[in-house]
């Protein structure tokens, strides 16, 4: 596991697909030293369009509401599956403008259907904090444009999240996560 230091803070992770997210992957947060990284003021939004999730991959915060928005003439619904128990978090409808909206608690991946329109499907990540990857199947992870400092890393696997302190100090910082 490594992180690479440059001048900007901003994390992009990796190209999130369905492929990519097939089975439940270990979810990699950093985050601050201490307390809680402030949460986004609007709600993450994924929307119904062209019998289709957009995004087809949503990143969202433990606490942070998430809006399903009907954006299209069909009818659809929406099923949750919280991927590593198989529990359905809700299976409800959506008619044509509107919205349901649900707050996860737990981190973790959840697989989005429409039981009206076969093969359309997303996945939602749900983590600690905003600075957020899934590992390679390997573990390995990286996240690029970390500033120095003190960190949490955050690993959420399998149902259960781990925490440890993190000092990145260098243009490569290696973690063994236990």
């Amino acid at each position: 596991f490594f992180f690479k230091q440059k001048t900007a803070y901003e994390i992009r992770p990796r190209d999130w697909s369905s492929d990519v997210c097939s089975s439940d992957l270990a979810i990699v947060t950093l985050l601050p030293a201490s307390g809680a990284p402030p949460m986004p003021a609007e709600p993450a939004l994924m929307d119904q369009l062209s019998k289709q999730f957009i995004p087809p991959v949503l990143l969202a915060r433990v606490g942070q509401p998430v809006a399903f928005h009907n954006g299209e003439d069909l009818p659809h619904n929406v099923t949750v599956i919280r991927r590593i128990s198989g529990t359905e978090m809700f299976n409800t409808s959506t008619e044509r403008g509107q919205t349901f909206t649900y707050t996860f608690d737990r981190a973790g991946q959840y697989d989005v259907r429409c039981d009206i329109h076969e093969g359309m499907e997303a996945i939602l990540i749900v983590a600690h904090g905003p600075v957020t990857t899934i590992a390679e199947d390997d573990g390995r992870f990286v996240l690029h444009n970390v500033p120095f400092g003190a960190y949490r890393l955050s690993l959420t696997y399998a149902g259960q999240t781990v925490e440890q302190p993190l000092e990145v100090s260098g243009a490569r910082t290696e973690v063994n996560a236990r």
